[in-house]
């Protein structure tokens, strides 16, 4: 007798023949049911007999019908692999629908990702998107990120084959330590390397084919770091510098073109003679959209800023600037050689001129926090705060040398 299975109260299987529909060979066809959580779906069996020799109490074919031993075989096996495609699906995951188990008995169920399958394909979306709604420099962020956890994996935990189920909040904890330790990353940069690594997992987080977010378990605040920026002065020696090689005057006065303009890595690369208009009065300024965030920024030029496009171009107007911003890596090799020549205790790099915008350039020039977020492009004002705290800071240290005569 074919074994008919109740896995659970909550499922269960069965065979029927559906006597009201005939086949080209005159046989009905045999019905396979699941009823799971009160929905029931039925699906051909492929296999076939007259009504008559269908034994409705049993579930089988009757002996009666010669091809009835390999027809009851065939049905065995479909009723096993689909209590063990159930039983897989309970082990594996939290919840699936009648259709998931369903793919799954016909054998339609995808393979488990490996983590490195996974995240393989993960980076090639991500790819996909630079230039539409991703900079350039966000995507090396998330290739950095997948280079070193296909690195941690490979060295420290010697797998590379575990689906993505198994990554849980030890393993991201183990993770973080490598970046900070083994990598030699701040704690603010691994915390970065971390929300872009969440977001490559959050698919499989959602999906539950991780079962319980391991982010939950990770401690990720980042903390307050002093950002530094260039006093004027400082500015000026930059200025002055002479006898450079034309390709090292140009990363010079692109890096002093955004400390004048604040204008990020990204947004220097792709600027331009579109992006820069002129008013009715004569007057100039950069109006984009910002790689990183899409929002627009409106950046009024000032005269040292236009000065330095008109020192590139061949008709005198500024818009028509010809200059080529090389990698960020390549640009900040170029700043510790001018930092070495102007200022030998200074670390510059590109960002640098950002930050030098706005405190030196702006705040510290009496230009309000909501004027510099919108220069800036910063979608809340908390981002620009960071500046003011900054400068707060600097007029605390001044006055110290007072305190004690007042």
């Amino acid at each position: 007798m074919l074994n008919q299975q109740k896995t659970t109260l909550e499922i269960h299987f069965t065979f029927f023949c559906r006597s009201t529909r005939q086949l080209e060979n005159q046989e009905s066809p045999i019905v396979f049911r699941t009823i799971y959580r009160g929905q029931r779906k039925d699906v051909f069996t492929g296999l076939s007999c007259p009504p008559k020799f269908w034994l409705k109490e049993e579930k089988r074919v009757s002996h009666k019908h010669k091809p009835a031993p390999e027809i009851n075989k065939q049905l065995q096996s479909i009723l096993f692999s689909a209590t063990q495609s159930f039983q897989n699906l309970k082990f594996a995951r939290e919840e699936f629908s009648i259709d998931e188990l369903l793919d799954c008995i016909k054998g339609k169920t995808p393979p488990p990702q490996t983590i490195s399958e996974y995240i393989a394909l993960k980076e090639a979306e991500i790819e996909k998107r630079v230039g539409s709604d991703l900079a350039t420099t966000t995507y090396y962020k998330y290739k950095r990120t997948i280079r070193y956890f296909n690195e941690f994996l490979q060295i420290k935990k010697s797998i590379r084959n575990i689906t993505v189920s198994k990554i849980d909040d030890e393993l991201l904890n183990d993770f973080f330590k490598y970046l900070r330790k083994d990598k030699n990353n701040s704690h603010n940069s691994c915390c970065a390397l971390m929300g872009c690594l969440s977001v490559v997992l959050q698919p499989a987080i959602k999906n539950k084919v991780i079962k319980v977010n391991p982010f939950l378990g990770i401690k990720l605040g980042r903390k307050t770091v002093n950002r530094d920026y260039l006093e004027l002065n400082e500015i000026k020696k930059i200025q002055a510098l002479e006898n450079l090689s034309p390709e090292l005057k140009m990363k010079r006065d692109i890096f002093l073109f955004a400390c004048f303009t604040g204008l990020p890595y990204g947004d220097l690369k792709k600027l331009a003679r579109e992006h820069i208009v002129e008013d009715n009065d004569g007057s100039k300024y950069i109006r984009h959209e910002r790689i990183k965030n899409g929002k627009a920024s409106v950046i009024p030029l000032l005269p040292a800023a236009e000065e330095l496009l008109k020192s590139y171009s061949t008709t005198g107007d500024c818009r028509d600037f010809k200059w080529k911003v090389v990698s960020n890596q390549k640009f900040n090799l170029a700043l510790k050689v001018i930092a070495e020549k102007a200022m030998r205790d200074k670390h510059l790099f590109v960002h640098l001129g950002r930050h030098t915008f706005a405190t030196t350039i702006t705040l510290s020039n009496g230009i309000s926090l909501e004027s510099i977020g919108n220069m800036l492009g910063h979608t809340t004002l908390k981002h620009t705060q960071i500046y003011a705290k900054v400068v707060a800071a600097k007029v605390k240290n001044e006055m110290k040398s007072i305190m004690n005569k007042f």
